[in-house]
């Protein structure tokens, strides 16, 4: 139901889409040369053979999942990584760290047509959801194409919870989609599972795997 509704919305708020664009474009969190990302309209093409997609939110999650794009491009020399974001300040920060076959796009407006678009082009063979960032039609699109997926650094606050519990078989049916999902930390695996949440695995935080950042060595030293 909450869905549908939902989906409706996003259904007829086409008219709305590049006003929302423009004012954040006036803001600074829009890249004016790379909206139609935004769109769901690539500006790279797929690379051939297998591409695992790895959404990260913000800068925070970008820079977590650094370790993992290297991990995943070293076991399988066959393989291509395509990381999403949401923000310019992460959009710069994986134009500048990402490795060989490794690629940056913003992740689509959460309208069927653009998220479809988006999935048409990219064709993922994985696709790796990095914390709890929820976009409906998105995950809804993952699933109808049954493209295997798991959330990983899965984080569920007190609030969020408070807000789920109350319609607990909306939040299943969103994360249905995830073949497993990977808390990082006991409290989120234990708030999932309250919440009938099922496909619980192993409690980790790719944040303490993350490389040291950058620094300038004189800078520091004056610190």
């Amino acid at each position: 139901m909450l869905y549908a509704l939902y989906r409706g919305l996003t259904a007829i708020a086409a008219p709305i889409v590049p006003l929302v664009l423009d004012r954040r474009q006036a803001a600074g969190k829009e890249d004016p040369a790379r909206r139609g990302e935004r769109l769901g309209q690539p500006a790279l093409a797929r690379p051939p053979g297998r591409l695992a997609w790895i959404h990260a939110a913000s800068v925070g999650e970008a820079l977590s999942v650094q370790v993992l794009v290297h991990r995943l491009l070293d076991e399988d020399p066959g393989l291509s990584v395509l990381v999403t974001t949401g923000t310019v300040t992460s959009a710069q920060l994986m134009d500048e760290r990402l490795p060989d076959r490794a690629m940056h796009q913003y992740v689509p407006v959460d309208r069927m047509p653009y998220v479809r678009r988006f999935l048409d082009h990219w064709r993922p063979d994985l696709v790796l959801w990095v914390e709890s960032e929820i976009w409906p039609n998105l995950l809804s699109e993952i699933g109808r194409r049954a493209i295997p997926a798991a959330m990983v650094n899965a984080r569920l606050s007190a609030r969020s919870y408070d807000r789920w519990r109350r319609v607990p078989g909306a939040i299943r049916s969103l994360l249905s989609v995830f073949q497993v999902i990977l808390p990082w930390n006991d409290e989120t695996a234990e708030r999932l599972r309250r919440l009938g949440i099922g496909r619980i695995g192993p409690i980790g935080n790719l944040k303490f795997s993350a490389e040291p950042l950058p620094v300038d060595a004189q800078a520091l030293a004056a610190l």
